[in-house]
């Protein structure tokens, strides 16, 4: 049997153990969202995305992004309670956060207009905790190079022992995930290096060989060569060539020259 799940005044039907989040995407509902990525297993850590759920265990309030639904199920998303505890939620990362872009944008799109709490931290980006960023470095990477450190108020994302971690590759994997702008990532053109901040990561970068452009970090592009299955001893001249000029010999070896037909 399939569940049938009812949101606010909309009924659908999901498969078993979906969420409830993808059931209000089913439905056309929107329910916002901050630590959810559908590339990588949803925590549920930012609370942003809190629901009121009613079923045989009784009403609760949830988070939709990672309750899975195993039976007939009615969600209220627009209700009262739901929508003040959403509020509550960001209204805190507000005061985590305050001048993030992406944050204030999410605050004014749920109808929150500002905190009415000091902000707690020095940095006025600072990391809300989602714990994004941890997720996609171990799930996706295969790295783990930073991690939750420290408990209740002085809880943080850092890499062990707070030093710059030898097991991060500088991929940047981190900073696209971050929905915050807290991650960054700075290119040193001079040194050509890439750093990872606030982790302080620094990793060499590969140069191409043809127009001497930086690219990746060099322990990205080793990475890739072990993941990719096919014999390195081929192609080690390609991938050491940045995009635009790999671009630029494929044109050639077709016969375009500067984007004309060359005879």
């Amino acid at each position: 049997m399939v569940p049938a799940v009812r949101i606010d005044d909309v009924t659908v039907n999901v498969k078993e153990g979906r969420s409830i989040l993808d059931a209000a995407k089913m439905a056309g509902i929107w329910i916002p969202t901050l630590c959810h990525n559908p590339a990588l297993k949803s925590e549920g850590t930012c609370r942003l995305c809190v629901v009121e759920a009613v079923g045989e265990e009784g009403r609760s309030l949830v988070t939709a992004c990672n309750y899975p639904i195993h039976q007939d199920i009615a969600v209220s998303v627009a209700g009262d309670r739901a929508t003040r505890a959403r509020e509550g939620v960001m209204k805190l990362l507000l005061a985590r956060s305050p001048e993030s872009e992406e944050l204030k944008d999410l605050a004014k799109k749920m109808g929150v207009n500002g905190t009415p709490y000091p902000s707690v931290t020095e940095s006025q980006r600072s990391c809300i905790l989602c714990g994004l960023c941890v997720v996609v470095c171990e799930e996706a990477i295969g790295v783990s190079a930073i991690g939750f450190a420290g408990k209740s108020v002085n809880r943080t994302v850092a890499a062990p022992f707070r030093q710059p971690s030898e097991d991060c590759i500088a991929c940047g994997a981190c900073a696209a995930v971050c929905p915050v702008g807290t991650i960054q990532v700075r290119i040193y053109e001079e040194t050509g290096e890439a750093e990872i901040s606030p982790f302080k990561s620094r990793k060499k970068l590969l140069v191409c060989n043809e127009c001497g452009k930086n690219m990746v970090a060099e322990p990205v592009a080793a990475q890739m060569i072990d993941r990719v299955d096919f014999n390195w001893d081929e192609f080690r001249d390609l991938a050491r060539i940045c995009p635009d000029c790999r671009r630029k010999r494929a044109a050639k070896s077709l016969g375009y020259v500067d984007g004309l037909v060359s005879r």
